[in-house]
């Protein structure tokens, strides 16, 4: 009887051997689970061709993107309250219908006219540079600078006004986690930032044309539009608005960010208007400078340039065609366009001298860069 008991013995223990060990999990309360927010991806077809490996980007954009931040962006960006006049939001010079532009030459602020036209905002994630000259560099950056001088927003009484509706300090509390009791003004840079990361575009019919050729064939007119005259040396564009795996449609590559493109005559660097670029690099040939702008939705993006002078594209091809204006620090590729006298001087003006056919192929070709499901994402509009 006492083998058989000490048989069993053994056997029940060589049996527990074999059991899994038990694990104790922390029960996530409703006040822990207030902190988590729900991690949120950028991913699609069309983003895996254009941009394979979005965990390379830079910090601080790198792994930051929840469901309710981007919620809260998206809402800080309508919200006309942290203006310190309670008129004017981010969305009401960045206009959801013209790419996020604005629609008038130069955008106006709560304290008068600023000296630039607004912007399209689109695929900000990858732009290394922030505003027509530069001065920032990232989305959040771009969205302190524009919240205080744009909107004259009050820090203290924008945090207050977030703070005391619940629906934002939850939203704050999914986005953040749980770093104070209260609202940081930084939070609310940070929160326009996650918003603005996932406006993308990458879907018009010009991205077919590159990506699908086999399944979405070129019409001759953009085929001739494209290679001969964008790519080619007819038109000059791709040296400013180079389209290849990374779908900008704008030339962020070192030394190449900025460029003067002819429209303002100048004797000498100091002579311009405007400084652009070489107001914040205080370097004299960065005078008269200004960032390349993408291409992308540039049709319904109007008024153009930097100080949006003209208000269709047919302006700004026949600019490039028949009046570039000459100026000391003029771009490279716009010189080449100057015919220059016997003793090597340039002219006053110069220019491509496209044809009709070749303009409207471009028309025709820009128009194809319009993208319709980046117009009309419900995800971009107005949350209020």
């Amino acid at each position: 009887m006492f083998a058989l008991s000490m048989l069993l013995i053994l056997i029940a223990l060589e049996n527990c051997k074999h059991e899994p060990k038990t694990t104790i999990v922390k029960k996530t309360t409703e006040v822990d689970s207030a902190y988590i927010g729900t991690p949120y991806v950028i991913s699609s077809n069309a983003i895996k061709f254009a941009f394979p490996d979005i965990k390379n980007l830079p910090n601080p954009y790198k792994d930051s993107l929840t469901v309710e931040g981007i919620l809260l962006g998206r809402m800080l960006f309508y919200d006309k309250h942290l203006s310190v006049n309670g008129q004017m939001a981010c969305a009401s010079c960045h206009i959801l219908s013209h790419a996020f532009a604005d629609t008038i030459p130069i955008a106006t602020n709560v304290f008068g006219p600023n000296k630039r036209k607004a912007p399209r905002l689109v695929n900000l994630l990858w732009e290394p540079y922030m505003f027509w000259d530069g001065r920032q560099p990232t989305i959040a950056a771009q969205a302190q600078d524009a919240s205080h001088n744009e909107l004259g927003m009050v820090a203290t009484n924008a945090v207050a006004y977030l703070q005391a509706d619940t629906v934002y300090a939850k939203l704050f509390k999914k986005a953040f986690g749980k770093p104070g009791a209260n609202i940081t003004v930084n939070q609310i840079y940070l929160g326009i930032q996650e918003f603005l990361m996932t406006v993308i575009s990458v879907n018009s019919r010009f991205d077919s044309l590159m990506r699908d050729p086999a399944d979405v064939p070129m019409t001759p007119g953009e085929f001739d539009g494209f290679y001969n005259v964008f790519n080619g040396v007819t038109g000059e564009c791709l040296h400013c608005h180079a389209y290849g795996g990374n779908y900008l449609m704008a030339n962020y590559l070192e030394g190449q960010t900025f460029r003067n493109d002819g429209l303002q005559a100048a004797a000498t660097v100091n002579d311009y208007k405007d400084m652009g670029r070489g107001a914040i690099t205080g370097n004299p040939s960065d005078n008269g400078l200004f960032k390349n702008p993408t291409l992308r939705n540039v049709a319904v993006g109007g008024p153009y340039m930097h100080d949006g002078r003209y208000k269709t594209l047919d302006q700004v091809i026949n600019f490039y065609s028949d009046s570039l204006q000459y100026s000391p620090n003029a771009d490279f590729f716009i010189l080449l366009h100057f015919d220059k006298d016997t003793s090597g001087n340039y002219p006053p003006t110069g220019g491509l001298h496209l044809t009709a056919t070749q303009k409207a192929e471009l028309i025709t070709l820009l128009n194809d860069m319009t993208d319709t499901s980046y117009l009309d994402n419900p995800a971009f509009k107005n949350p209020f």
